[in-house]
């Protein structure tokens, strides 16, 4: 990648995850709405908390398994007849994943997870199953998976990835990024998919920012936001597969970019909202991604990240204030991203439906895939 086009849409949704150490933040409460339970983990423990709301009643059982697909009842009972909302449980081990089933004593169970996947060298790897949508129904868990950069991940999480059954990799990144940091998925067979780059090499406005003497942070994220649906369009090809191999059954699927929050961000929304989830919860789980990481502490505190012969190293010299919205998961941008779509095309519906050639029979077959 030259200087010339340092300011690139894919130089810029890169910066993330270019060069830097794949850390996570632990789980933490969800934003309000995202979802009726919520698991946390304290890993030097291997303790789990598990939240639901009071509105379940005072006669709860929790059932655990590892299995997403246990009816509820036929999991290992952790606790019951429980008053409290809350409920810790040790496990044996972390070298599986653990659902969560809690069963009322009236109404419907309710199946929780960790959403962030405690991966040693994972990068913002979370499942997108749990959320409800708007005629009632749930997003499986276990069924689709988003992520960042996977190439930092260990023996240990490709053992644990192992039992996850993922049967295709969707890599949204370039054949930079792809060169970079290459994927070397050990975790079973899997259909590895990577995608031309896209045509489009639009600066998304940074550019002209940047080279304003009066340039605000508040001016990169009003770029940061104003430019984002271009990657709805230039991603087409690369969302277009996913849904077709999703509409085929080929799951759990994965999907990932390099910071795991900008393309890969995009494509959630876009399946979320497919699936029926409300706009609110599309935004939130979008906005999750800053929580996961902290992607401007890694990209400052890593000398080794950028040499000044870098794409990146007109960024580094800039005030840290001034790189920041890039690196941030602004409901704002998400927000300006689908309310463009719904300027130009009336919908986000029908963009999918013209852009990314999602037929109805094949929303149906994806959301009979991945609803419950």
């Amino acid at each position: 990648m030259s200087i010339r086009n340092y300011l690139s849409t894919a130089t810029i949704l890169a910066l993330a995850g270019y060069g830097l150490a794949a850390a996570q933040q632990p789980d933490t409460a969800p934003a309000e709405g995202l979802t009726d339970a919520f698991v946390s983990l304290d890993q030097a423990t291997k303790t789990y908390t598990i939240d639901w709301p009071e509105a379940l009643g005072t006669d709860v059982t929790v059932e655990v398994s590892s299995s997403a697909n246990m009816q509820a009842g036929k999991g290992e009972v952790i606790g019951e007849d429980l008053a409290a909302s809350e409920l810790s449980w040790t496990a044996e081990t972390l070298d599986e994943r653990h659902y969560f089933t809690i069963v009322p004593e009236d109404g419907e169970p309710v199946r929780t997870a960790l959403r962030l996947l405690p991966l040693e060298g994972g990068r913002n790897f979370r499942d997108l199953g749990g959320y409800e949508t708007k005629d009632g129904r749930t997003v499986k868990w276990g069924k689709i998976y988003r992520s960042g950069v996977m190439d930092g991940l260990t023996d240990g999480d490709y053992a644990y990835l192992s039992s996850l059954g993922i049967q295709v990799i969707c890599d949204l990144r370039t054949a930079h990024e792809r060169a970079d940091e290459p994927t070397d998925w050990r975790a079973g067979e899997v259909d590895y998919l990577s995608f031309p780059d896209p045509e489009s090499s639009g600066d998304m406005g940074f550019r002209a920012v940047f080279e304003k003497p009066d340039a605000t942070p508040q001016m990169v994220s009003k770029s940061m936001a104003d430019g984002y649906s271009d990657i709805a369009h230039e991603q087409a090809p690369a969302y277009r597969e996913m849904f077709d191999r999703l509409a085929a059954g080929e799951i759990p699927l994965a999907f990932n970019c390099s910071a795991g929050k900008d393309r890969t961000g995009v494509g959630a929304a876009l399946l979320l909202t497919a699936l029926g989830v409300p706009r609110e919860t599309v935004v939130a789980d979008y906005a999750l991604s800053e929580t996961y990481v902290d992607y401007m502490e890694e990209f400052t505190g890593n000398e080794d990240a950028i040499d000044e012969d870098s794409p990146y190293a007109f960024l580094a010299k800039l005030p840290p204030e001034m790189v920041a919205p890039l690196m941030r998961s602004n409901p704002l941008y998400i927000e300006t991203a689908l309310a463009d779509l719904e300027a130009e095309y009336g919908s986000v519906m029908t963009f999918l439906r013209q852009e990314v050639d999602v037929t109805e029979e094949e929303l149906e077959a994806i959301r009979s895939q991945l609803l419950r």
